[in-house]
């Protein structure tokens, strides 16, 4: 067994989503390190994941993190097929 321990909230981290047969692949590579980090999960895995993940994020009040400076920065490409997708096109809406 092994047991990986990253913490990523305070670098820049480029995340690479890709979907292929019904496989969804995680690339994370921190920009300033020489890490990556790769994960394959289905798509079950990866609905349960995101669902968790969004129930934590109620918790998190997002107006008090408005003026932190010391935070990382993240952007997201996706892909699928022969499609790209990247996080200027579909931009999230700032949680705050």
């Amino acid at each position: 067994m092994s047991s990986f321990f990253n913490c990523l909230a305070y670098d820049d981290v480029d995340i690479t989503i890709r979907l292929n047969d019904n496989v969804v692949f995680l690339a994370l590579k921190i920009k300033d390190k020489d890490s990556d980090m790769h994960i394959t999960l289905n798509p079950f895995q990866t609905r349960i994941l995101a669902k968790y993940l969004t129930v934590a994020l109620t918790q998190i009040d997002f107006k008090s993190l408005a003026d932190e400076k010391h935070f990382g920065d993240l952007s997201v490409q996706i892909q699928q097929d022969s499609l790209q997708y990247d996080d200027e096109e579909y931009a999230l809406a700032a949680p705050f």
